[in-house]
């Protein structure tokens, strides 16, 4: 299993590598890792993107575990993206059961809405909808579960921005809905690098509502290619759950 991740990494590595001369004069890979305030920067027209994620998270006695999460971004218009998640994961309960599996697959997309211009920060809209039947018996919800929020984000000073969203969603399980909020302060304190910290949580309207706190740091390898590492924990309701990631992401022309 270790042998062959390693081999997929470096395949990644030698195609984002050959395709990096045909990126000259398009800007530097945006992410929406390794923060929960997706960027509201879109993939450029006829560029595919993959962001690729390996979370371990515990809630109490509970671990979860995604192996991987996998954010697969292309773009098709000049202002809007198409995207599909899927994450296969594994949850360790306090039974000492396992259950894994495929969750269900998620399709959307991410338009933008405007450029930052003064007081006013770049906006962009993004919605998905998970299918439950789209993925395997153990991990179906009960219901369709759409998510939307707008991301935001505004240029504080050079190599500072402060990033945010608004938006809701549903978790398939409950035909009731979540309001979601993230704020992150962005830092560029030398090339390549980028550090981060950021406070996030979701309000149910039928239960109490879930406050947390994360950090990380991201490395831009080449132009058109980063790894990043993050970590988190709940900040309310305290004691909580916390959860750890590392990630590599990179772009190629469709």
């Amino acid at each position: 299993m270790k042998n062959g991740i390693f081999v997929l990494f470096c395949c990644l590595l030698i195609v984002a590598k050959g395709q990096e001369k045909a990126e000259e004069n398009i800007t530097s890979i945006a992410t929406d890792r390794p923060d929960q305030t997706e960027t509201p920067d879109v993939v450029p027209l006829r560029y595919f993107q993959m962001e690729i994620g390996f979370n371990a998270e515990r809630n109490y006695d509970i671990w979860h575990f995604v192996h991987p999460t996998i954010l697969w971004k292309a773009g098709v218009f000049k202002s809007t993206e198409r995207r599909v998640i899927t994450q296969v994961s594994s949850v360790h309960d306090s039974t000492g059961r396992y259950r894994a599996g495929l969750a269900p697959l998620e399709i959307g997309f991410k338009t933008a809405i405007c450029e930052e211009r003064k007081a006013q920060p770049k906006i962009s809209f993004i919605a998905h909808m998970a299918i439950p039947y789209v993925a395997t018996k153990n991990q179906r919800t009960k219901y369709f579960a759409p998510n939307f929020r707008f991301s935001m984000e505004h240029t504080l000073k050079e190599h500072i921005s402060l990033g945010y969203s608004l938006g809701m969603h549903w978790d398939g399980d409950s035909p009731y809905p979540s309001f979601i909020y993230t704020i992150a302060n962005g830092f560029e304190p030398a090339e390549r690098w980028y550090l981060y910290y950021e406070f996030f949580g979701e309000i149910p309207i039928k239960a109490k509502s879930v406050h947390s706190f994360d950090a990380g740091v991201a490395y831009l390898i080449r132009n058109n290619m980063q790894i990043d590492a993050s970590a988190g924990f709940q900040l309310y309701p305290f004691p909580g759950g916390w959860y750890a990631s590392l990630g590599y992401s990179f772009r190629i022309p469709r």
